[in-house]
């Protein structure tokens, strides 16, 4: 029994010092981040750029703000190829488009000695935003070719899932994480996939 009550005493010192050691790294980490994702409506190759603040509450858990635009990648192209002669030269280029304003509530499941971290995160998600789908063209009542769209505009509330890999570089105070992340909204899931690198500072 005593030999027990040392063992436990031993390991809840242990875990301390651990914590109090780790506890003393940097807790707020800033990330700016970049990378491809898809739209899941319309299929849409889009790119996403992203602003995130990291909270360490404790060595492992933390609550990760972020703002993050996101674009369809064919909004960039100007070489013409959607400008249809048939319709005048109107540009029937599909877009989306939106502002994701997001908490996620991360917990780094893998964490090594040298600091590598596998974690996994989930939140809330508010999206603002909307997208515009061409959806083909036909004859109007004057003869004239005119095209359809799809158009929505988005104010809704949603979730994200995501998973990290974070790695410490060469420099102390900098961070490189790898994030695919998903968002959810009306039940679909998920709506957008995210994938990009994320260079961090701390603070």
């Amino acid at each position: 029994m005593k030999r027990l009550i040392i063992l436990a005493a031993f390991l809840s010192v242990f875990t301390f010092n651990t914590n109090a050691q780790e506890s003393r790294e940097k807790e707020l980490i800033y990330r700016i981040g970049v990378g491809p994702g898809i739209e899941g409506n319309a299929g849409l190759w889009t790119i996403n750029l992203i602003n995130e603040l990291s909270y360490y509450a404790t060595p492992r858990f933390s609550i990760n703000p972020s703002f993050t635009f996101m674009a369809s990648v064919e909004d960039f192209d100007l070489s013409g190829r959607y400008w249809q002669p048939v319709l005048n030269g109107e540009n029937t280029e599909s877009f989306v488009a939106s502002l994701f304003t997001d908490v996620r509530f991360q917990y780094d499941v893998i964490k090594t000695e040298k600091d590598f971290r596998l974690g996994i995160g989930f939140g809330p998600s508010f999206q603002y935003g909307g997208d515009g789908i061409h959806g083909g063209w036909g004859l109007n009542e004057f003869g004239n070719y005119s095209s359809f769209w799809l158009v929505e505009r988005h104010a809704r509330l949603g979730y994200v899932t995501q998973v990290t890999f974070d790695w410490q570089g060469k420099n102390l105070n900098r961070r490189n994480t790898l994030g695919i992340s998903m968002s959810s909204f009306e039940g679909y899931w998920p709506y957008y996939l995210m994938v990009n690198y994320r260079l961090g500072f701390k603070l």
